[in-house]
């Protein structure tokens, strides 16, 4: 086997042969591709210039390698644009012509018979009138008129007929006559070439393999997230939005999903010396009087991550092992994933064709099931209604990639969400949507809440009741998340006061309560809290 890599120096022409490779496979990375071409060529004895045609012209050069499997020697390896390509039509264009020359025959000819059946038509109309002034008896006046119906009948269905026939011809016409127009403006585009001079001391037949990579080329994942009901585990079905537009197809290619980055280089910085000095405020006489921010955007990045809290615990009673069910075999199942140091790879099982036109195609990555225990949330404070969790465990070993998910629940689309595999949790909860058969109030507590001044300070009592009633027939776990405000100024100040058997997050305010409610049963909670400020101020909560 012959490997070289991409040296520019000139060649001495003996022979030159003009190669077609073709899409062996690919590898598409999360912003670029690696390439494959392969090629089969008889090698005669001597010197050769094998000149791989329409390539894609934006391969990175010094990626570009070129392995031979057979009795020869690789002399140079040289990378040009064509943009003088050979404008002979190609087999495509050539049949797209003959389609087209077929139809317009078929045109002339349908024009000729609708020519020569209105020719036809204005003889019959032209002789209508019979008998002169002497006139005709009413049999014979019978058997002209049946006879002008008759074939002027015949003669005007034939005529809408031909109109029919000429106006679907026509659309055809059309339509391959863009196509043709397309395949010109295709064939006069610039290619890439990659120019390879062997030595063979005999005749040979040799493989080659070009190996480049191409920007333009990536993939996104995106996931559907399945739970057949609330005891199974959740089905996470890993996809790809794999694109390309790199000017050439890939079609029936073997295809390596990557979450390796090869753009973000693998060589570690190095400290340069810091320092430090003070500011002296200069500005430029033409820049006075000049807004920094013009022709700039400011803005600010809204994560989609959920908040769930650190120290919101589930034990080992009310968590429920879900047994694993083993689904049909898919595309996604014949995958196979390979760990590498720095990246993940996923070679799928069947060809896939991607187009060099910039659109997403989807494809099948991995099917997992992944291990799920149910419960359900609700913030009162802010929804009455309660919400149906999963939470999966062990997704962290999924390799998985931040992305956005389709949720389904009981066959039916819940709404969109997104992973976030950056999550350092070991527990992912996702949202199945509402129930309405668990009922949820709030009410302030009238007895308990009031306002006082106290010197030169008010102080407000304040007490919610909250009371989640169970309508099902089996037992629920439910948490319950109320909150109490955060001061951000020291004259301020917030005491929780009763919160009972809750869990307290002092830093974010967060109540909350892990409860277990039987069928017909109704909970209560009970939150109190003070606020005391300056009383000639007022408070605004945001």
């Amino acid at each position: 086997m012959g490997l070289f890599l991409l040296f520019n120096f000139s060649i001495d022409a003996q022979t030159e042969k003009n190669v077609k490779s073709n899409v062996k496979a690919v590898t598409v990375f999360l912003n670029r591709a690696q390439v494959i071409n392969a090629a089969k060529i008889v090698i005669p004895a001597g010197t050769t210039n094998l000149v791989f045609e329409d390539l894609s012209t934006k391969i990175i050069k010094p990626s570009i390698q070129v392995t031979a499997k057979g009795n020869i020697t690789i002399m140079s390896v040289k990378h040009q644009i064509n943009y003088l390509r050979n404008q002979s039509k190609t087999a495509k264009i050539k049949q797209y012509e003959d389609t087209l020359e077929n139809l317009r025959d078929k045109v002339k000819l349908f024009s000729i018979q609708r020519q020569n059946w209105q020719r036809e038509e204005d003889v019959v109309l032209s002789n209508k009138m019979i008998g002169g002034d002497a006139g005709v008896n009413a049999q014979k006046l019978k058997e002209m008129a049946d006879f002008y119906r008759a074939r002027l009948t015949e003669i005007q269905t034939n005529l809408y007929q031909i109109d029919k026939e000429l106006t679907k011809i026509n659309l055809k016409i059309n339509s391959i006559a863009n196509q043709i127009s397309e395949a010109n403006r295709d064939a006069s585009k610039p290619t890439s070439e990659i120019l390879v001079t062997v030595t063979a001391s005999t005749a040979t037949t040799v493989d080659f393999e070009l190996n480049y990579i191409v920007p333009d080329a990536g993939w996104t994942p995106i996931y559907d997230l399945r739970a057949k009901d609330a005891q199974s585990p959740i089905q996470l079905s890993y996809k790809a939005n794999v694109f390309q537009n790199t000017g050439i197809d890939w079609k029936d290619v073997k295809v390596t999903l990557s979450t390796g980055n090869p753009a973000q280089g693998g060589v570690k910085p190095e400290l340069k010396t810091w320092y430090v000095n003070f500011y002296n405020k200069m500005v430029s006489q033409n820049l006075r009087n000049t807004s920094l921010y013009e022709n700039a955007t400011r803005g600010r990045s809204n994560s989609p991550n959920a908040d769930y809290k650190d120290d919101a615990k589930i034990s080992k009673k009310e968590m429920e092992d879900v047994e694993e069910e083993k689904p049909s075999e898919t595309i996604a199942d014949k995958t196979e994933v390979t760990e590498s140091t720095f990246a993940t790879e996923f070679e799928i099982s069947v060809p896939y064709t991607i187009l060099s036109d910039g659109k997403p195609q989807l494809v099948d990555v991995k099917n997992y099931d992944v291990k799920t225990y149910y419960d359900y949330g609700t913030v009162p404070r802010m929804d009455f209604d309660s919400f149906l969790m999963a939470r999966m465990t062990g997704w962290e070993q999924l390799n998985l990639l931040s992305g956005q998910a389709n949720v389904y629940f009981e066959g039916s689309f819940v709404g969109e969400t997104y992973l976030n595999a950056n999550n350092v949790k070991d527990t992912l909860a996702i949202s199945l949507g509402r129930d309405k058969k668990i009922i949820t109030k709030r009410m302030k507590v009238k007895d308990i809440s009031s306002r006082k001044f106290i010197g030169s300070n008010v102080k407000e009592e304040l007490g919610f009741e909250i009371q989640v009633r169970n309508t099902k027939k089996t037992d629920i776990s439910i948490t319950v998340e109320e909150q109490i405000p955060i001061s951000k100024d020291g004259q301020i100040d917030v005491e929780l006061i009763e919160a009972k058997d809750a869990i307290i997050n002092k830093a974010t305010g967060r109540v909350t309560w892990k409860l277990t409610i039987k069928p017909n049963e109704t909970k209560k909670m009970l939150i109190k809290y003070n606020l005391k400020y300056p009383k000639n101020r007022q408070i605004a909560f945001e």
